[in-house]
């Protein structure tokens, strides 16, 4: 079974600065419930796919959130990755009023 479309998108955009000079961009990505990272397994092939048996996430959205750098992992809520990012020893992050 191929890897299904997973529908990412970007919902919110902002910079952090490494040494509190140099400007990286960090973004946070949405993405359906369905397709949430707990819910692959790693076929006989190698191939990541859907567990059909795996619970699908409770998030207030329906929506699943990660960050383009850092966390490797995913949250339940956009303010939730934000507020991680901002925490971080690089952080806070600017964040842009609306992604482009």
């Amino acid at each position: 079974m191929k890897r299904p479309e997973l529908q990412q998108r970007v919902v919110a955009r902002g910079t952090w600065f490494y040494n509190h000079t140099v400007p990286f961009l960090i973004e946070v990505r949405s993405r359906p419930v369905e397709f949430a990272g707990s819910r692959f397994i790693e076929d006989e092939h190698g191939e990541f796919i859907i567990d059909e048996h795996a619970p699908i996430p409770n998030t207030p959205d329906c929506l699943v959130y990660s960050l383009s750098l850092g966390a490797g992992r995913e949250f339940k809520t956009l303010t939730d990755a934000k507020n991680w990012a901002d925490a971080q020893p690089w952080g806070p992050v600017i964040w842009e009023e609306s992604p482009k």
